[in-house]
């Protein structure tokens, strides 16, 4: 008995000190203080962790008389310029992986190509020191020029593709010299994809009496072909390796055939292998010949059709503005508060909220109750938070890994991280649409804050995303320690605390106004199942965003769908951007610009919510 009164006594001198706080007249001036250091608390971590980075440009110009048609466009949105591009930094990202840099395509470590006046694209190289962004920036420019001149020389190839197959018609030509049987071998194993089928050319085309120009351009698009099958046919073996389990055994390939043997996509996936190996080794002999017999070598810096334009080193690196990126956080702390002060005086939310605390004892009672009722009579009880989503995990595992590979790294890691935040997000919504309606019973009998319902729905289903996370951990150490040997968890995993609550305030918002709209249309709980599903593939859980690509698209997806942006963020600080199998994810900060946006758009969603309800919850005895 004395302990209960204890306890007691304990929580009547909270609830009092509280209520004397909400009713301080120094609240308004503690809120604006809380809300500066929230924000300073939630940006700090990312300025100060800003990577010291130097830029260092080259460029790669080309002439627009031989190479114009780059600007052309080849698909929609596309020109030959961005397939250039995009050809360029596979490349890149291919040579840096078989140098085991892994750390290519990071943000403080890539390529990127501005276009500038035409004939002319800026090479930037980003590293974290000088010496690497002049070496990255001028490797970029390099690898342009390459492929701008083997754009142009697979126009020349299918000439002379064209021209070998009018002389395999003919049957009174004399005998075919070295490089026509190098060019025949071509066609006859398909070594050279092009984009239109081949078609026999009449006009006569020997390649020893090209130009100069010609002859490099025909080179370079050999060699760009030679590293899309050298590419190819590394991709097949880290396929065949993981079928088989073959990688690092002495003798690797008795085991892929005897794998091959038994396994059916091995054995597919091995033939593909051994038609690439040949079609490189065609390839290869072409490209020699060009390089010894007409000595068609390429100096990127030298004048000519395409060149590079070598990179200076840096003096010093970029500067990374913390103290005006702190003041302007500090400033947005005390916009944010003065909103809410401003707010709170004419729509008085915090006797709303000291209205709903004296009821807290009711909101967790009821949330107990879902709960225990949620796994009554079950005999896992609560192991079933854990199990659930790693059933679902497994499921989208085996058909997106196996059925239909996606290709992405660590594949567990980047499903479960973006499947229990939407767990969470889609029993929140569908719990707090019949929130109301399932709580009739509790309305007509005694008086209590009607927010309380959808509420208790949006904190029942936090609680059981909470007791998941173990869950999600084990998966990641397990995963990691089996693909890479170590941990490779970042400090960015501090920031899950501050998504939980964007979401779960964005979420609150979202169950009053669907809870308050399901009381007086009664069809919006079943509508909401189906939107759910809908809603479901149009936000990046079993795929990454940058799917859609860099254009309009994502950005609609993102300003249209907070919860797109939201999944995005957990993963980026747990997971990293999604890569290929065989590079490493990185997790990292989220950008504090996306964040802003996300945390706006849900306070707006909670006020929307709460207005929407507080209109019409007086109604609501009537309507149930």
């Amino acid at each position: 008995m004395p302990n209960t009164v204890k306890k007691t006594n304990t929580h009547w001198a909270l609830s009092n000190a509280i209520f004397t706080i909400l009713n301080s007249p120094f609240l308004p001036w503690l809120w604006v203080l809380l809300c500066v250091i929230g924000a300073l608390a939630v940006a700090a971590p990312r300025v100060l962790s800003q990577p010291v980075i130097y830029y260092a440009t080259a460029e790669t110009q080309f002439d627009l008389g031989r190479y114009g048609g780059l600007y052309s466009p080849v698909a929609p949105g596309r020109t030959g310029l961005d397939v250039a591009v995009s050809d360029a930094l596979e490349t890149l990202r291919q040579d840096a992986l078989a140098r085991r840099e892994l750390r290519f395509g990071l943000p403080s470590f890539l390529v990127q190509y501005l276009p500038a006046a035409q004939g002319t694209v800026l090479v930037r190289g980003v590293a974290p020191t000088a010496a690497e962004a002049q070496s990255l920036a001028n490797a970029g420019a390099t690898e342009l020029a390459r492929q701008v001149r083997a754009a142009g020389g697979r126009e020349i190839l299918r000439n002379l593709l064209g021209w070998e197959l009018w002389l395999s018609l003919d049957q009174r030509t004399a005998a075919p010299g070295p490089f026509d049987l190098l060019l025949r071998e071509i066609i006859r194993t398909q070594a050279f994809p092009m984009s239109r089928e081949l078609e026999p050319v009449s006009t006569s085309r020997d390649v020893a009496t090209l130009p100069l120009e010609e002859q490099l351009d025909l080179a370079r698009a050999l060699e760009s072909r030679y590293d899309l099958w050298r590419f190819a046919i590394n991709t097949r073996n880290a396929t065949l390796d993981a079928l088989c389990t073959s990688a690092g055994l002495p003798a690797r390939e008795a085991a892929l055939v005897a794998c091959a043997k038994t396994v059916t996509q091995a054995g597919a996936e091995r033939d593909a292998r051994d038609r690439d190996v040949s079609r490189l080794r065609t390839i290869n002999a072409a490209l020699q010949y060009m390089l010894r017999v007409q000595g068609a070598r390429f100096d990127v810096d030298a004048p000519g059709a395409a060149r590079r334009i070598p990179a200076g080193l840096p003096a010093a690196p970029e500067p990374r503005h913390i103290p005006e990126l702190i003041g302007l956080a500090a400033l947005l702390g005390l916009v944010f508060g003065g909103a809410g002060v401003a707010v709170n005086r004419s729509a008085h939310l915090m006797a709303k909220a000291e209205e709903i605390w004296r009821y807290r004892e009711l909101i967790r009672n009821l949330v107990l109750r879902d709960l225990r009722s949620r796994y009554k009579a079950s005999a896992l009880g609560y192991l079933w938070t854990q199990l659930a989503p790693l059933g679902m995990m497994l499921v989208y595992v085996v058909v997106f890994s196996v059925l239909m590979p996606s290709g992405i790294a660590q594949y567990p890691v980047f499903i479960i991280v973006g499947l229990l935040p939407w767990n969470y997000a889609a029993e929140s919504v569908m719990n707090g649409t019949r929130s109301v309606i399932d709580g009739a019973a509790l309305i007509k009998k005694v008086y209590f804050p009607r927010e309380v319902l959808p509420l208790v729905s949006v904190f029942s289903s936090l609680t059981n995303f909470v007791l998941s996370l173990p869950m999600m951990l084990v998966v990641i150490v397990l995963v990691q320690l089996t693909t890479m040997g170590h941990l490779n968890v970042a400090w960015s995993f501090v920031y899950l605390p501050v998504l939980i609550l964007i979401q779960t305030v964005m979420l609150a918002g979202v169950s009053m106004l669907l809870g308050a709209v399901a009381v007086f249309f009664r069809d919006m709980v079943h509508l909401v199942g189906i939107v759910i599903n809908i809603w479901f593939f149009l936000t990046p859980v079993i795929y990454p965003l940058s799917n859609f690509g860099d254009g309009l698209m994502v950005y609609i997806i993102r300003w249209l769908n907070p919860m797109a942006s939201l999944i995005e963020f957990y993963r980026e600080s747990i997971y990293g951007s999604a890569v290929v199998v065989g590079q490493i994810p990185t997790p990292g900060v989220p950008a504090l610009s996306s964040l802003l946006r996300v945390s706006v758009m849900a306070l707006v969603i909670l006020v929307a919510g709460y207005w929407a309800f507080e209109r019409s919850s007086g109604r609501f005895g009537e309507e149930i």
